[in-house]
């Protein structure tokens, strides 16, 4: 009896087993900043309930994300940073895992002021100008020269910045003040944007800062590598690319043509984000709202079964 109760035992587990197996699920890999978050939670609705496939997000970094690609413990990314990774060309030309579509490539980062601030100075165009304003940004701890706002000790962004304050003689005129946080960079201009005081400052796109306050980009040389290795010119924009591992066309070929149609811009990420900052809400809360007020955008995405059945379901 105990024999048999055994391998009656050992029969449910197996059954159960080959269950969870033939159950789709899709793992999102999801890396720790919001935008990618937001683009998350779009493609979960529209997955689920568009084409019936269940999505669970799991957070993962960016060297956790193409490890899983490639192995297929990730199945999905919508937020691929493909500059951000050396081996990237090469993986997609080995299959290691597939490029399905661009999410955006509009990103821009570097030093901002508010459009107030540019609409009283008009000159101040140019970050190289700021030499001509060093007394509209005075330092609260004192001191003689101003003060432009950088993000945390580290960042290679704050690094390529320390260079260009040397390069283009800013720090003859300004302190380079790093910031712990985004979160306490970006309060050092809510509150300067709130009285409208002048501030400078870096600063990224997409982000809520720049979708919920109007800013300028001070221009600057084009990008060119060999002058960014010495703080001289702009950032560059990153492709930042929706990828899938090597079997998901065939496994998931109705998604896969959705995927293959997803674009956005910095710009529609950034009024997400702001979105969410100025509502409390969390990133499924913007992922509703985006697809209720873009279904002109997204509703080329997909098919006209699946676009009806999201709207029955997130209205």
């Amino acid at each position: 009896m105990k024999k048999v109760m055994t391998l009656f035992a050992g029969f449910l587990f197996a059954f159960a087993l080959a269950g969870c197996a033939q159950e789709e699920v899709i793992v999102i890999g999801e890396g720790n900043w919001d935008s990618n978050a937001f683009h998350d939670e779009v493609a979960k609705i529209i997955i689920e309930e568009g084409y019936g496939v269940t999505v669970d997000i799991v957070p993962a970094d960016t060297s956790i994300m193409v490890s899983g690609l490639k192995s297929q413990d990730v199945n999905l990314t919508m937020e691929l940073w493909s500059d951000n990774i050396v081996t990237y060309d090469d993986d997609i030309a080995n299959g290691d895992y597939l490029e399905v579509a661009t999410n955006f490539d509009d990103n821009q980062q570097g030093l901002y002021i508010p459009a107030y601030l540019q609409e009283q100075y008009p000159d101040l165009t140019h970050v190289e100008d700021l030499k001509d304003y060093a007394d509209l940004f005075p330092n609260p701890e004192g001191g003689d020269l101003g003060i432009i706002y950088g993000g945390p000790e580290g960042w290679s962004a704050t690094v390529f910045l320390y260079d260009k304050m040397e390069a283009y003689s800013l720090d003859d005129f300004f302190t380079f003040k790093t910031i712990d946080s985004s979160a306490a960079l970006n309060a050092t201009l809510a509150s300067a944007y709130a009285n409208e005081e002048p501030w400078v400052g870096y600063n990224w796109e997409p982000t809520w800062a720049i979708g919920l306050y109007d800013m300028v980009l001070l221009d600057d040389s084009p990008y060119s590598a060999d002058d960014f290795a010495q703080g001289i010119g702009a950032f560059p924009s990153v492709d930042v690319n929706v990828a899938v591992d090597p079997d998901f066309p065939d496994n998931y070929p109705e998604v896969y043509a959705f995927l293959q149609n997803y674009e956005t811009s910095s710009g529609i990420t950034s009024s997400a984000l702001a979105y969410m900052q100025e509502n409390e809400v969390e990133a499924y809360d913007a992922a509703v709202w985006f697809l209720l007020e873009n279904t002109d955008l997204w509703g080329d995405w997909v098919t006209t079964e699946a676009y009806d059945n999201i709207m029955e379901a997130i209205q």
